[in-house]
């Protein structure tokens, strides 16, 4: 796409458009001659050459899925590159879910669940469907955005090899961006590699703020001498005997309770200390599948089976989803403790 034709989309790249910034750059709501809506990431500048840069490009624009922001351009300008997605008309999750008008509209259980599921369904797909797999690196409620029927995409994934190196790895700690703290992996302070499983404590995280209504960092339910995050008053909490009490309080006495619990459940999975302790991403969307089976918002599935994953792994993430469904979660505490 052409940098005048973006340029004026933008306003200039006016800050009044601004609707998102992060690590990898500032994105702007932009409105073309017709009218069209778009969403253009300025990126930070980078190291990488030209033809990294259009390589990237062409295996971003390959990577489509209904649950993953859609690349529609990308426009290379001297020391310009920009991305061109559809714009997203209830902008992120965590706006949804943490308005800064207190006074706002609660997000309903179902359209939560349903939130979680489509958004678990786009990371599996990056995991297990892709080749080869992409993993996110950034995942949190911030990168997860709602079009206009609340249909969750997955943003800014791939965008990690556009990086930088250094801000790849130690600059995420001094500036908390590039995997925002509360969704930190603990064992990625050690090692410093991105992995599958660092995803899904990410998104494990996503997940319990669908659920407590709390901010990954900030606990408005926890006692005031409480210092630590999300995952460590979860964990706090469930020593205790006492999860039940982290469930969002407008959600409770709905007739839903099991389903809030088996969700939370679900999550607590995910954030494991141990990587090896957490499910795959296509166990965790076949969990929630199952909880969201009654509301009839689930597709026909375009990912079956997990293609890159051994056959016993697959073997056991089928067994686990068939358990789900016809035990009513009976059997899965063997699986998920």
């Amino acid at each position: 796409m052409k940098f005048n034709d973006l340029m004026k989309a933008t306003n200039n790249f006016c800050k009044d458009n601004i609707i998102g910034t992060g690590r990898t750059g500032t994105v702007y709501k932009g409105v073309l001659d017709d009218g069209t809506s778009l969403m253009v990431k300025r990126l930070q500048e980078s190291q990488h050459s030209e033809k990294e840069f259009l390589s990237e490009m062409a295996t971003l624009g390959s990577v489509k899925h209904r649950n993953l922001v859609p690349l529609l351009g990308f426009c290379l300008a001297k020391k310009e590159r920009l991305l061109v997605y559809r714009y997203m008309a209830n902008g992120t999750l965590h706006d949804q879910l943490h308005p800064v008008d207190d006074g706002g509209k609660v997000t309903e259980w179902p359209l939560r669940l349903k939130i979680g599921i489509g958004a678990a369904r786009g990371l599996a797909w990056l995991h297990h469907n892709c080749n080869p797999r992409i993993i996110h690196r950034n995942i949190s409620s911030k990168c997860i955005l709602l079009d206009a029927d609340f249909e969750p995409k997955i943003s800014d994934f791939g965008l990690a090899s556009l990086m930088n190196p250094i801000d790849t790895h130690l600059s995420t700690f001094v500036n908390g961006e590039f995997g925002d703290l509360g969704y930190l992996a603990p064992e990625y302070a050690r090692t410093l590699v991105a992995t599958p499983k660092g995803d899904i404590y990410s998104f494990g995280t996503v997940l319990l703020e669908l659920v407590t209504g709390e901010r990954p960092t900030h606990i408005t339910k926890a006692p005031e001498d409480f210092k630590g995050n999300l995952v460590e008053w979860i964990t706090q909490l469930s020593s205790n005997s006492q999860l039940q009490d982290a469930i969002d309080k407008s959600l409770v006495g709905k007739g839903v309770d099991g389903e809030l619990f088996q969700f939370l459940k679900v999550a607590c999975n995910c954030v494991a200390p141990n990587p090896k302790e957490r499910p795959t991403m296509f166990e965790v969307y076949q969990l929630l599948r199952a909880i969201g089976e009654r509301y009839n918002f689930t597709i026909e599935d375009d990912m079956l089976m997990p293609s890159n994953s051994g056959e016993a792994d697959c073997l056991e993430e089928l067994t686990v989803a068939r358990d789900v469904k016809e035990n009513n979660w009976k059997g899965t505490e063997e699986v998920y403790g």
